[in-house]
C-alpha cells in the first residue's frame, strides 16, 4: 500500500522538523533517512563524504531508501540529494506521496550558515554553492513531487498543517 509520505527538498528546507510534526498529526512513524544512514554506517554524513565520497554515500542512500520504503505508515525526511537518482524517485512514487518543501536561497542560507555538518557546503563560497545546488536541483524537485509547499517564514507545525490540508484534498 502506498501510504508513506516523503519530504524532499534542499538542505535547510525543514524536512526533519516538518516530518516529525506531520507524523505526529497523522499518527504515523517518522524516520530521517540521513539519521538512519548514520546509524547503519556508524559515521556522520560528513565523515562518510570525507572518507568514502559522495558516490558511495548516494549508493548507501539508495539502499536505505529501498529498505525503509517497504514499511507503511511512515513520514520520511529524505536527504536533499535523494532525487539525483531516478530509481529513488520511482521508489518513492510507488510507495507514497512526495511533498517538496521549498525555500529561497536566502532563507536556506539563514538556516544553514552556522551548520558544520553539511559537506556540500564546505567550500570557499558556501552561499554561492548553495545557490548553485538549488538551481541545479529545482527542476528535478518540481518534476518529482506531488505537491510543493513553501516554508519561508513558517514554523514546522504550520507547514505540516498545510500539508495535511493538501493531502486531504488530494486523496
Amino acid at each position: 500500500m502506498a501510504d508513506n509520505i516523503y519530504l524532499i527538498g534542499m538542505m535547510g528546507s525543514g524536512k526533519s522538523a516538518t516530518g516529525k510534526e506531520l507524523a505526529s498529526f497523522l499518527g504515523y512513524e517518522f524516520a530521517d533517512i540521513d539519521a538512519e544512514i548514520e546509524k547503519k554506517e556508524k559515521k556522520t554524513i560528513p565523515e562518510i563524504f570525507a572518507q568514502s565520497g559522495e558516490a558511495y554515500f548516494r549508493n548507501v542512500e539508495s539502499l536505505m531508501l529501498r529498505s525503509l520504503s517497504s514499511r507503511a505508515g511512515y513520514v520520511f525526511a529524505t536527504g536533499g540529494g535523494i532525487v539525483l537518482r531516478e530509481e529513488n524517485i520511482q521508489r518513492m512514487k510507488a510507495t507514497g506521496k512526495i511533498i517538496l518543501l521549498t525555500a529561497s536561497a536566502e532563507t536556506l542560507w539563514q538556516r544553514l550558515r552556522y551548520s558544520k555538518d553539511r559537506p556540500l557546503l564546505n567550500k570557499p563560497d558556501p552561499f554561492g554553492v548553495l545557490q548553485q545546488i538549488l538551481s541545479d536541483r529545482e527542476t528535478i524537485y518540481q518534476n518529482a513531487c506531488d505537491v510543493a509547499v513553501p516554508t519561508d517564514g513558517k514554523l514546522a507545525e504550520d507547514v505540516a498543517q498545510h500539508i495535511l490540508k493538501l493531502l486531504g484534498a488530494k486523496r
